[in-house]
């Protein structure tokens, strides 16, 4: 099996055996979009330490490596929440990322007894950014992102682009020049 650069520059070296690189093309994209189908990467950090065990987890020390970054299995976006405070100081910002809670669980009768059954609710949510209800508080509402591509939550609300487009946009613009 090829590794990434390997095909890269087999694909080079081997301009006239466009076949062979095209098959290859193909299931790389395949695979990628298997993978992809079923969950996102997302960052996840807690806005504070109170409550959570994984301490080391704060949104005040993200630095957007490996150790923030979780799969979520049940989740078709990635959510960030800026939550807004105003005490006797000026207003404080604060971030929390995690996956868009959509896992919903529904009772189900089936060959004579009652069984769970996991559903993920793609509707929950649309990406972009909302606020929150307005419940009084003195600094406002919270505002909601959502976003559908792995690794999405890091950072201002932005288009990001699925590293899959990416490889597949590289994979279409070599075989446009080696043909």
């Amino acid at each position: 099996m090829f590794t990434l650069k390997a095909f890269i520059l087999y694909c080079l070296i081997n301009i006239f055996n466009n076949i062979v690189c095209l098959e290859y093309s193909l299931f790389l994209v395949t695979l990628i979009m298997q993978i992809t189908a079923g969950g996102i990467a997302c960052f996840k950090c807690y806005a504070s330490q109170s409550g959570h065990e994984k301490t080391d987890l704060l949104c005040s020390h993200f630095d957007g490596s490996p150790r923030f970054q979780v799969y979520c299995p049940s989740s078709t976006l990635c959510g960030k929440r800026t939550i807004y405070s105003k005490f006797k100081t000026p207003m404080i910002t604060t971030v929390e990322r995690d996956c868009a809670p959509q896992k919903r669980t529904v009772l189900t009768y089936s060959d004579n007894k009652w069984q769970n059954r996991e559903e993920i609710v793609t509707s929950a949510y649309k990406e972009g950014c909302f606020i929150g209800e307005d419940r009084g508080a003195p600094a406002g509402p919270s505002e909601y992102c959502f976003c559908g591509h792995h690794l999405c939550n890091s950072s201002e609300p932005t288009k990001t682009i699925n590293m899959s487009y990416i490889f597949i946009l590289i994979t279409v613009l070599l075989f446009a020049t080696l043909l």
